[in-house]
């Protein structure tokens, strides 16, 4: 008999078949991606794995001025808009400057790491608002050049890695994301598991050891100047404050081939809890454990707590914890039994963006200010649509109906937001006249489809 689909779903969604056995990997990555592998390598590629056999002489590919310029097309594509004119390096140099003498600026690149004489420069510390506290998040920006040769060595890497990741493994991974993470979230908990241990990584990307994540990239590859210019980026550095501070731990967030480096680093933690026998999921350094029983959860967070003691790093006493059914946040979501809905961080995350678009001082017309905030709105539903929404979705739409009421109250001399003469004043259709977009209206119009698609 069919089951009701839970969590929101339009329909009961089978987990993606996200490939657990070297054959279906090696048939489903997308070469594209990877122009440097011939078809010899990709014939090596299951056999080596199979056997355990490692890759030597890999380097010779990184100089390849076609390889670094195909990572450029990825990279300058990824970047639009205003973007284009702001992150750059330690050196100035943004994605639009590069652009302007790309090509003598590969063949550079390409010379350097052929001659052994490329050396990547510190990367510029930045910090962003970490959301819903006054403390900061680092970010580390490496400079143009040095991400084209990231994004090279993450191409050439990439799929000797890919071939031997597990299925609980979503974060930063072709044909994977947060989606994919929660299917295969619930698939797990449909099966029986109702406790959760909640697990939070003190300072992950700050203390990832180098030596040991070097040990776990040896595995599979025995090429010393590409295990040398991974080191590299590693001990580059970071610029603050125009001082370099040079560091043993810790891989930059900001650097393109951070989150594969970080990926590689968890799998021996993601290998040893399915040894286990430790049902789990993980973005990136989000994870979940799964468990039948109190006792059972006890026992999986002291088994994860003595994994990542070996590997130097530890749980966060604050932010970890165990529980049931009644309520746990991930990836965004806030899950309750069957039911997921917008975590709270998120729906003030939202908050904060809009406040900025809709302070009661602003100038501009109502259609522009509509226009400034759509795609903030139509990014929030696009991620949040498939899930127990709509009372999150009501409630925001009103909230921001409210901000926009307040601009125009100013503006005809009004004083308070007390008056509910405000909503006869300006009714939800001049708001939407105006152009903006409704979330609850959107979901409310896909509600029938939805419907249809049930079994």
């Amino acid at each position: 008999m069919d089951v009701q689909p839970g969590w929101g779903r339009a329909r009961k969604v089978k987990q993606q078949r996200l490939p657990g056995m070297v054959n279906d990997r090696c048939g489903g990555i997308d070469w594209n991606r990877h122009p440097a592998w011939t078809a010899s390598m990709r014939a090596a590629l299951q056999e080596r794995q199979a056997t355990g056999g490692k890759w030597f002489s890999l380097i010779d590919r990184m100089w390849d001025p076609r390889l670094l310029m195909k990572a450029w097309e990825r990279l300058n594509r990824r970047v639009k808009g205003e973007a284009r004119r702001r992150g750059a390096g330690v050196d100035g140099v943004t994605v639009e400057g590069f652009a302007e003498q790309a090509e003598q600026e590969i063949a550079k690149l390409a010379e350097e790491l052929k001659t052994g004489t490329y050396h990547p420069r510190a990367v510029k510390r930045h910090y962003i608002p970490k959301p819903g506290t006054t403390k900061k998040r680092p970010l580390g920006l490496p400079c143009i050049r040095d991400k084209v040769v990231q994004e090279a060595l993450r191409s050439l890497i990439e799929p000797i890695f890919e071939i031997e990741f597990l299925e609980g493994s979503h974060g930063f991974r072709p044909e994977r994301s947060t989606n994919t993470a929660c299917q295969r979230l619930e698939e797990i908990l449909e099966n029986g598991k109702g406790w959760v241990v909640d697990a939070d990584i003190t300072g992950f990307f700050d203390n990832i050891d180098h030596e040991r994540l070097l040990e776990e990239v040896n595995r599979r590859i025995a090429d010393g100047k590409v295990l040398k210019l991974i080191r590299a980026f590693l001990e580059a550095g970071v610029m603050e404050e125009m001082k370099v501070r040079y560091a043993t731990t810790g891989t930059p967030q900001g650097g393109v081939i951070s989150p594969l480096l970080a990926n590689i680093f968890l799998h021996a933690m993601d290998e040893q809890l399915q040894a286990e026998g430790i049902s789990w999921v993980r973005y990136a350094d989000d994870f979940l454990l799964l468990c039948d029983t109190r006792e059972e959860a006890d026992s999986a967070m002291g088994a994860v707590k003595a994994i990542l003691e070996g590997m130097k790093l530890s749980l966060s006493p604050e932010k970890s914890r165990i529980s049931h059914l009644e309520g746990f946040d991930f990836v965004g979501w806030h899950y309750e039994g069957r039911q997921r809905w917008p975590r709270q961080k998120s729906i003030e995350a939202l908050r904060r963006k809009l406040r900025e678009k809709t302070r009661r001082l602003r100038s501009g017309s109502m259609e522009a200010i509509c226009g400034e905030i759509i795609p903030i709105l139509r990014g929030w539903y696009n991620y949040f649509h498939e899930g127990n929404s709509t009372r999150t979705f009501a409630k925001a739409t009103s909230w921001v109906r409210r901000r926009l009421r307040s601009i125009l109250h100013r503006r005809h001399k009004g004083r308070g937001m007390g008056s509910p003469k405000l909503n006869f004043r300006w009714p939800n259709r001049c708001f939407a006249q105006w152009g903006l977009f409704d979330m609850e209206a959107a979901l409310r119009a896909c509600q029938p489809r939805r419907q249809a698609l049930l079994p």
